[in-house]
């Protein structure tokens, strides 16, 4: 504690008592509000002066100001007086909780609502199943099945379902994704099977409305069917 608090806290027993001068009890006053301690040091002094006169035979004591300059002392501060200040700085005490805590909301509410904005994008129930569209073969081939899209925090999930694919030839097939601005990704290969039958699940970067068509190609990069969502 600086030596300021210690001297004014010294002032607190002579304040109740009545034998604090106009400049020491201004200082006193305006130190409270800002003090804890102090203020919880006056409220347990408050009731000092009330005790003192019922104590049966013991007079009040005179305060040091008074003992050295040999007056009379100066009557205790009035309850009403000091119940005035303690409310006061009781309602002090109030308000800066308050204010605090609606600094401390603030942010708190604000980290909340960004929080929830970068989960949201991740959370499952945020995927959407987008359109399931039929293949339509290329000139040669008899190829039937659909494609489903679905919606994904990193782009798009595409599930297709094919039979009658060609058994003969050498794979493997490729799944292709196309973009509106012309660009391809491969989503997903797979090698020939017995049955020319199929179902896989690739993925893409390309957003679900930035996709323009899906196809299966073969090995030699001839197009077997595609389809657009």
């Amino acid at each position: 504690m600086s030596t300021d608090h210690d001297d004014v806290r010294m002032l607190i027993g002579t304040y109740v008592l009545g034998g604090l001068g106009e400049t020491d009890r201004h200082v006193l006053e305006s130190h409270l509000p800002t003090c804890r301690e102090c203020r919880d040091e006056l409220a347990r002094s408050a009731p000092l002066p009330g005790l003192l006169r019922r104590a049966p035979g013991m007079p009040a004591p005179r305060p040091a100001a008074a003992r050295e300059s040999g007056t009379d002392a100066a009557p205790p501060a009035s309850p009403a007086r000091l119940d005035r200040l303690l409310e006061q700085v009781r309602a002090a005490d109030v308000a800066r909780r308050r204010r605090a805590r609606r600094q401390w909301l603030m942010p708190a509410a604000a980290f909340i609502v960004v929080a929830g904005l970068g989960l949201g994008s991740m959370l499952p129930f945020r995927e959407s199943t987008g359109p399931s569209t039929a293949f339509t073969s290329a000139a040669g081939y008899s190829v039937s099945g659909r494609a489903t899209l679905m919606t994904k925090p990193w782009g798009t999930a595409v599930s297709v379902t094919l039979a009658d694919l060609p058994t003969g030839a050498p794979g493997p097939f490729v799944l292709q994704v196309s973009s509106m601005d012309g660009r391809t990704e491969q989503a997903a290969t797979w090698a020939i099977t017995p049955s020319g039958s199929v179902t896989v699940t690739g993925a893409s970067t390309l957003r679900l409305p930035d996709i323009r068509s899906i196809s299966v190609m073969d090995h030699a990069g001839g197009m077997v069917a595609t389809t657009r969502p």
